[in-house]
């Protein structure tokens, strides 16, 4: 009898532990759809998200896709494209959770044959301020002509080949992650306060086929972290790592390790100077072979040092420019590819040069010419303008005298 009463009060206390616990296990999910999932290049497509099985009071939406193949059109209300990233913004009327949310559709066009992803994620939240876990989601869009008879889309060419091991996408789930991602770019920063412990990757390779591995984005430790995201082909014949190094710190000034200037005498850096890009390509001469690099810290008690810059070689020189923040650990690495010009390419050089200069002698003589006909045009239209203001003051002359002859005559008559 004993037994039987515990066995019921610990069915009792399971069931009040359920009735008072808000348990959920229905799958929230955010749905993608779009109204084509197959488009030529040129094709607008809308891609709609739906929130199905949650309740939610308000929630902000990030959206991610591949700028190489899509351009992004427009969007709803509360939506503002920010470099290749689409906030959208929802609250509900009366603050109240509501479920089984639509969203209004996001414009796209195809720009080039492939496969397209886009990548949505978002914080969301309940009517008692309570964050709600909704897992990332994405869409892929096939990208091709459909109407020939071959294969839409030849898998073992272009960035859908079988050894492709790019990457489309690559982002964290907190913003400060340097440079702005480029597939052909595998090193990349994040500085994280303490209070992060985890980041989420979301890594989306160009070939949806290839397998992608994220490791040492969990259990963060104090100063430096290294996370790898190995994407391995579809054909398994090769591998490339891009790499994230995270430093964890409680002084985000003491870790920073960014440029503030960096420029070379002999020529222009190609991009133009940012602190957050970190390689760079520059052309010089054929008969200089040192160059002079200034490369400053943006803070003033942060090193820095120059690999590579001792004599430039025909052809293509890797230059490096490390960074060492104040804390003596965390380090930025910059990059600038140096082409020394040989003595062909730097004939072929001077050769376009004068062409150049040829074309531009030109355009500057037709804007003379232009300008002189202007000038002419000008002159010969205030000379019209000064013709026609003398005949008007000749013709009121002699309206003036006739008007004068006819008053004269009448008040003569009238005296006789």
């Amino acid at each position: 009898m004993k037994k039987i009463k515990k066995i019921f009060i610990l069915i009792l206390l399971f069931l009040m532990f359920v009735l008072n616990t808000n348990i959920s296990f229905a799958q929230s999910t955010l749905m993608l759809s779009s109204d084509k999932t197959k488009v030529e290049a040129g094709e607008e497509i809308n891609v709609s998200i739906e929130l199905k099985d949650v309740k939610v009071a308000s929630f902000t939406l990030e959206i991610y896709w591949d700028a190489s193949r899509l351009e992004y059109i427009g969007g709803p209300q509360n939506s503002n494209n920010l470099s290749n990233r689409v906030l959208y913004s929802w609250v509900s009327d009366n603050g109240e959770n509501k479920d089984n949310i639509l969203v209004d559709s996001f414009k796209f066009k195809a720009i080039q044959d492939g496969t397209a992803n886009i990548v949505v994620t978002g914080e969301f939240y309940n009517s008692n301020g309570e964050i709600v876990n909704i897992n990332d989601n994405n869409l892929e869009i096939e990208i091709g002509n459909f109407n020939e008879q071959t294969a839409p889309l030849n898998e073992t060419q272009g960035n859908d080949s079988s050894d492709n091991t790019n990457l489309s996408i690559l982002r964290l789930n907190h913003e400060g992650i340097s440079p702005d991602f480029d597939k052909d770019i595998k090193e990349y920063y994040f500085i994280a306060n303490t209070s992060i412990d985890n980041l989420e990757v979301t890594a989306i390779p160009e070939n949806s086929k290839s397998t992608v591995t994220v490791t040492g984005n969990n259990n963060l430790k104090l100063g430096e972290n290294t996370i790898d995201i190995k994407v391995e082909s579809e054909d398994k014949t090769k591998t490339s790592i891009y790499k994230i190094y995270v430093t964890r710190t409680d002084d985000i000034d003491a870790a920073n390790a960014n440029l503030e200037t960096l420029a070379i005498r002999e020529g222009t850096l190609n991009p133009e100077f940012s602190n957050d890009m970190t390689e760079y390509k520059i052309e010089i001469p054929n008969n200089i072979e040192d160059i002079n690099i200034l490369a400053i810290p943006q803070r003033e008690n942060a090193t820095v040092k120059i690999l590579g810059n001792d004599k430039m070689n025909i052809g293509d020189n890797s230059i490096q420019v490390i960074v060492t923040a104040e804390n003596g650990t965390t380090i930025k690495k910059y990059y600038i590819n140096v082409h020394r010009r040989s003595e062909e390419e730097e004939t072929e050089h001077h050769i376009e040069e004068e062409l150049q200069a040829k074309k531009l002698s030109s355009i500057m003589q037709e804007d003379n010419i232009e300008e002189k006909i202007e000038n002419n045009n000008q002159v010969e239209e205030t000379k019209l303008n000064n013709t026609n203001i003398v005949l008007i003051i000749v013709v009121a002359i002699i309206l003036i005298a006739i008007v004068t002859f006819l008053v004269y005559k009448y008040k003569f008559r009238d005296k006789k």
